[in-house]
């Protein structure tokens, strides 16, 4: 049984992946295994996956869905997962690279602080053009390296996504994946982030402020298409929704709340500006009616949007908001 089961899903990451495989068979820990599974890519990289365990049986497995069909990140890990036999699990996306001492040094942390669900690091955002360090700051602060107990990291996860965990700068124990349940197959592009305020809700966490991984960052990537093509609203409208029940449910500041509720709105009408005046308007009450405790709070704004265009209503909130924040502190 290898020590640490690394996961990759995979969806047309020709143009990245080798560098990625070149990082993983270069690590100086050994004992490890690969699994690489395909998510409907159109492209080689699912022939090139197939090549690396071909070469490199018992170390790197290839797997892929029935029919080639596209689930998405969250399910894919998922499935990688089950598929893995490793006592700990270390991501990597198919476009990162990681360092050298990657696996050693982060499962040596592990093995020294029993108590730790998982450790952490930030990356090096790496641009073709320019390179910088991941942000990670608490109350305008930057964190240090050290055991973090239980919710000590989560308004810091919710207050700034920025300085969230990346998946290819973290290793977790199967353990604690299993016992969280693993990635809200629900949520899209935010599922890292929600696996890590469920473990670090729980469980303590380990920051270790050594940088050990490359985040590459490319227009191609799938956040950015996503980005571009409006669908990552409707993600974003999901995520912000389960982390408004997570917090009514929980200890943490309200005041997350406000803030993800007036986001959660916002996102709305985005999503609902697209389809004309007529139609998303009925896109706005139609979603607000499945959440009637916003709508009741977002009452007059919603009263706003009814009649006025979006640009014109929002604007003529924010200075009616102004005014009664002004008055209040007077």
């Amino acid at each position: 049984m290898p020590e640490v089961s690394i996961i990759t899903p995979l969806y047309n990451g020709s143009k990245t992946l080798h560098e990625t495989y070149e990082s993983v068979i270069g690590q100086d820990h050994n004992d490890w295994e690969w699994i690489l599974y395909e998510d409907g890519s159109n492209d080689d990289t699912k022939a090139m996956a197939q090549k690396y365990s071909k070469d490199h049986p018992g170390k790197i497995f290839f797997y892929e869905h029935e029919g080639n069909k596209n689930h998405g990140t969250a399910y894919t890990r998922n499935r990688a997962v089950e598929k893995s036999n490793g006592e700990f699990i270390a991501f990597i996306d198919q476009d990162d690279i990681w360092y050298k001492d990657r696996l050693t040094h982060q499962i040596g942390i592990l093995k020294k602080h029993k108590d730790c669900s998982m450790i952490w690091s930030p990356a090096l955002y790496w641009y073709e053009d320019r390179t910088f360090e991941q942000p990670v700051m608490m109350n305008n602060k930057k964190i240090i390296t050290g055991v973090y107990k239980p919710g000590e990291m989560i308004e810091m996860f919710l207050n700034d996504l920025r300085s969230t965990p990346l998946p290819s700068a973290t290793i977790i124990r199967r353990s604690i994946f299993d016992k969280v349940n693993g990635f809200e197959e629900s949520v899209k592009g935010s599922e890292d982030v929600v696996l890590w305020i469920k473990t670090g809700d729980k469980f303590d966490i380990y920051f270790d402020d050594k940088i050990i991984v490359k985040y590459r960052k490319h227009f191609d990537s799938t956040l950015r298409r996503e980005h571009r093509s409006g669908k990552m609203n409707e993600w974003n409208l999901v995520f912000y929704k389960w982390v408004i029940d997570f917090i009514k449910g929980s200890s943490y500041n309200k005041n997350i709340v406000k803030d993800y509720e007036f986001t959660y709105y916002t996102c709305l009408k985005k999503i609902a500006g697209r389809e004309g005046y007529a139609g998303s308007r009925r896109i706005l009450k139609n979603e607000l009616d499945k959440f009637p405790e916003l709508k009741q709070k977002y009452s007059k704004d919603y009263l706003l949007d009814l009649i006025l265009p979006f640009n014109i209503a929002s604007k003529l909130s924010a200075k009616i908001r102004f005014v009664w924040f002004k008055d209040s502190v007077e």
